[in-house]
């Protein structure tokens, strides 16, 4: 027995192994549910296979170099389980490497404040365990216990391996995160080398008309009066009689890559065709004979740049007007209001291109809230951190309502035949569940970060012309909808004859089935 507890001793020392598990600590403390016993397994596991090396090695420089690089990946799990209430993952990262310096700035202001104190007992810990590196001792009467754990190791890594599992299921979790990501990256690499139009069969049956897709950002429609909220958020939009106005859509993705490319291509919750291999929005309506034209206030780059940019310079003419945060670091610090979209969409629908297909990207209701909006919008208030915070998510809105308003008006006075679908790319938990603020989750999924806005607008000549639009859209206004299937809901109201659509698909069309359950990103049914 002693010989056992001396072995465990050695291969398991307290500040080592206290550093090795920190995250998984910190984990059992924010939110357990998201602690697997697997994880605990395997940190036990591989800190066998570490701490064996380093005696058979008898090298000091090989502990001490592995308790640096263990402590500079603990710290990045135990910072992503303090600012985002869960474990290091793809989709985070993923999130992460879309987000430029200013989103990164805006975001963390939000979520850093006494919680970082955490990281302090952990830099403890690294300076403890890097300072009593363990003893070199002979095996003497226990050579066969390290040759049990090493089997033990050898045989989960094999057991792995063999069943095809070894980096999901039997490796670290930030070695399992890093190799994914990668994974990832060579897929974007590969997507931003094909961005080409690639050409499709289909037909537009009109001569002359623009469609457009005005993009929301991180907009949660229960803060909008337009859905019923007591603040007066959107007061032009809810006095507008002209709006086809959706109360039971929900986006695909809490995040703004995912939900963007697959409401704009083939892909989708139920059609897990990857962005390569099926078409998109603009390769159908550039097939259809359309010019198209994204124009965006987000700004272009990211941490590289990101999905979104690639898709949008598939557009025949991508314009991004955020220059602001396209210039330099420091000009990232600046605010960049919607309203820079004016004057460019005013352009784009004066073209003489017969058929457009238009994107407007805006930057919504974005965090930080307050940087959303001009001073003269700053009409609510709060009384502390947290109704402050409400208060300017509202004030964004109400620049958000000026601006789709705005946005309304102009092309209504700059085109004749035309339609506007208006939605939001994701929602915002705005303390609406959990007490939490964003739209980041751990666990379930929050409803709050896909409950999106949904509007319909069509010029009095499409409204004519296309009027069984207009007579479904009536009668779909409390449909259950997801917006993966966005793509197929354009194609008809551009009137796109293509075999890509799928008339059950579209919200606006007579066969749309709407008994689909909605399963979303979290393998949860977003109704039950």
């Amino acid at each position: 027995m002693r010989a056992i507890l001396t072995t465990l001793n050695q291969i398991f020392p307290l500040y080592l192994t206290l550093l090795v598990n920190f995250p998984i600590i910190l984990g059992l403390f924010i939110n357990s549910d998201l602690v697997s016993l697997r994880l605990i397994i395997i940190n036990f596991l591989w800190q066998t296979l570490f701490v064996i090396l380093y005696r058979t090695a008898k090298s000091y420089s090989i502990y001490r170099t592995g308790v640096f690089i263990i402590s500079i990946i603990v710290i990045i799990e135990s910072l992503h389980w303090i600012i985002l209430k869960g474990p290091l993952s793809t989709s985070s990262l993923f999130v992460i490497s879309a987000t430029n310096y200013q989103e990164s700035i805006d975001f963390l202001s939000i979520k850093i404040g006494l919680n970082l104190l955490l990281i302090a007992p952990l830099l403890v810990i690294s300076i403890l365990a890097w300072k009593h590196r363990p003893i070199h001792k002979k095996y003497s009467n226990n050579p066969y216990f390290y040759g049990i754990f090493l089997l033990i190791f050898l045989g989960f890594v094999l057991e792995n391996a063999v069943n095809n599992r070894l980096v999901r299921k039997g490796v670290p979790n930030f070695i399992k995160v890093a190799i994914t990501f990668e994974q990832q990256l060579d897929q974007f690499k590969t997507a931003k080398e094909s961005k080409a139009i690639q050409i499709v069969d289909a037909k537009s049956v009109v001569k002359k008309q623009t469609v457009i897709l005005i993009l929301g950002e991180s907009c949660n429609r229960n803060h909008m009066q337009l859905y019923g909220n007591e603040n007066a958020t959107t007061p032009l939009l809810s006095n507008r009689d002209d709006l086809y106005v959706f109360d039971n859509v929900i986006s695909s993705y809490s995040n703004t890559i995912s939900s963007v490319l697959t409401s704009l291509s083939e892909t989708a919750l139920d059609n897990t065709i990857s962005l390569n291999e099926g078409a998109d929005i603009m390769d159908v309506f550039s097939s259809a004979g359309y010019t198209n034209y994204w124009v965006s206030n987000q700004s272009p780059i990211g941490i590289w740049e990101n999905l979104v940019t690639v898709f949008a310079r598939k557009a025949n003419h991508p314009i991004f007007v955020n220059l602001s945060s396209s210039n330099s670091m420091e000009s990232t610090l600046m605010s960049s209001y919607d309203e820079l979209l004016f004057e460019p969409i005013e352009k784009v629908l004066q073209k003489e291109d017969s058929l457009k297909f238009i994107i407007i990207h805006t930057m919504g209701n974005h965090s930080s809230y307050k940087s959303r909006y001009p001073s003269e919008f700053n009409k609510f208030k709060g009384n502390d951190g947290k109704s402050q915070t409400i208060a300017e998510y509202h004030n964004s809105i109400l620049y958000h309502d000026y601006v789709l308003d705005s946005l309304l008006k102009i092309i209504n006075q700059n085109t004749e035949n035309a339609v506007v679908i208006y939605t939001a790319d994701h929602g915002e938990n705005v303390y609406d569940e959990g007490g939490n603020l964003g739209h980041d989750y751990a666990g379930r999924l929050p409803k709050s970060n896909v409950e999106i806005p949904f509007f319909i607008w069509f010029s009095d000549e499409y409204k004519n012309t296309n009027f069984k639009f207009s007579e479904v859209a009536e009668s779909r206004k409390n449909a259950p909808y997801v917006t993966d299937h966005l793509l197929h809901t354009l194609i008809d109201l551009a009137r796109i004859q293509t075999p890509l659509l799928k008339p059950g698909n579209s919200i606006v069309n007579a066969n749309f089935e709407s008994e689909r359950k909605r399963i979303l990103e979290d393998g949860k049914d977003y109704d039950e």
